[in-house]
């Protein structure tokens, strides 16, 4: 099937999900309560958790349930197509991949038309850098595998660098948790009833009154507060504009923006290097511009760990060299305190405490799903990803 231009995230169908009777399918995601999709599929790690997340976000900012009945209610009966369609449907502009000079498009920064320009593949967190290629030393990863991709898969590819992005140089500024952050998501028992996607999804959005907690400008309301590419770009020249949780709203934190960047399109007809899809229009190239968002202050996201000491910014728990393992497991599900130091699972994860009650199930056992880049700075050392069990303990 050919991969059609002018793409919206929220009204073309564009996931490929695995369903219940092992069969694929490309759904909208007004289908997401559907019982019969259990998981995401992906070309990469990186872009099915990038998927994850950005579907979590959306959720998460567009219909996050006030309580614990509107929580529970959904997890027991999840949304028909039409309420999410009416739900998502006040964020359609913020999420059209392709669209023209001057209009906003999705990650991309609204007023960028000048800038350095890049090959697309850069967009990709392992690709070799410009130093590694004029010293010949793309060993591993070599140039030129990727030039050109789909309106679809250039988004992925943006987003998954976006709330990831490592250290780009001078002014090319890092994610809101730092380069190579790592996620953790809770995922329900599997081939258990609530072995579905909606599940997946479900347990790792927040009630109002529990996201309420973050830091945040929670009266910041206006959509270029949620998603950044819907106004200006706070820009971050010099010091002292840095943008700091309160002068935005928490949510987000799901939707950082830090690199400024806007795909550039050609409207010929092609492959995706990456996925083989035919397509009517490629990207082959960005343009892309130093000092975008400087992400700065008590910063918490959601889906990650932190390490917090007295009077200085969190630490996001970033993945390491070895992998994630069970040496691992006290850190990411647990508090803990050792001197000046405290740790905290991601908001998530704590929030489970308490849903462990709304769920009524004593057969539920959840699983933790953590996930990221190693980096060494710039450098992609390697991607992980593990699950781990959950246990329903008593304080």
């Amino acid at each position: 099937m050919t991969e059609k231009s002018a793409l919206n995230l929220l009204t073309s169908p564009w996931p490929l999900v695995r369903l219940r009777d092992g069969g694929r399918e490309t759904i909208r995601l007004a289908e997401l309560g559907r019982d019969d999709i259990v998981d995401i599929e992906a070309p990469r790690a990186d872009f099915r958790g990038a998927i994850y997340q950005l579907l979590i976000g959306l959720l998460q900012t567009a219909f996050a349930p006030a309580d614990r009945k509107a929580w529970t209610q959904y997890w027991n009966q999840p949304p028909a197509s039409d309420e999410l369609t009416q739900a998502f449907s006040p964020y359609e502009k913020a999420f059209n991949i392709d669209a023209r000079e001057g209009e906003p498009a999705f990650m991309q920064d609204l007023e960028l038309n000048e800038g350095e320009q890049k090959d697309i593949a850069v967009l990709f967190i392992e690709a070799p850098g410009a130093q590694t290629i004029r010293n010949n030393q793309d060993h591993f990863i070599k140039r030129g595998q990727i030039n050109q991709l789909s309106p679809l898969t250039a988004a992925l590819a943006l987003f998954t660098l976006q709330i990831n992005a490592p250290s780009g140089g001078q002014g090319h500024r890092v994610s809101l948790r730092g380069g190579g952050p790592l996620t953790t998501l809770l995922i329900p028992p599997a081939g258990g009833s609530r072995d579905s996607l909606w599940h997946r999804l479900w347990l790792n959005v927040l009630t109002q009154e529990e996201f309420h907690r973050l830091p945040g400008g929670h009266d910041k309301r206006e959509q270029a507060a949620i998603l950044p590419w819907m106004g200006s770009t706070r820009t971050s020249e010099k010091k002292g504009m840095e943008t700091f949780p309160e002068q935005v709203n928490p949510l987000q934190a799901y939707w950082s923006m830090p690199r400024r960047i806007r795909l550039k399109w050609e409207n010929v007809t092609g492959q995706c290097d990456l996925t083989g899809t035919p397509t009517n229009k490629l990207a082959c190239h960005f343009i892309t511009k130093n000092y975008g968002v400087n992400y700065a202050g008590h910063w918490i996201h959601p889906l990650t760990p932190y390490v917090f000491e007295d009077d200085k910014e969190p630490l996001s728990i970033k993945a390491q060299p070895g992998g994630i393992g069970y040496r691992h497991w006290i850190g990411l599900v647990l508090p803990g305190k050792q001197g000046k130091l405290s740790r905290a699972p991601a908001t998530v994860v704590s929030a489970y405490d308490a849903r462990k009650e709304w769920i009524d199930d004593l057969e539920f056992h959840p699983r933790l799903w953590a996930f990221g880049y190693d980096m060494d700075n710039m450098k992609a050392r390697c991607w992980y990803e593990a699950e781990m069990p959950l246990f329903n303990l008593d304080a």
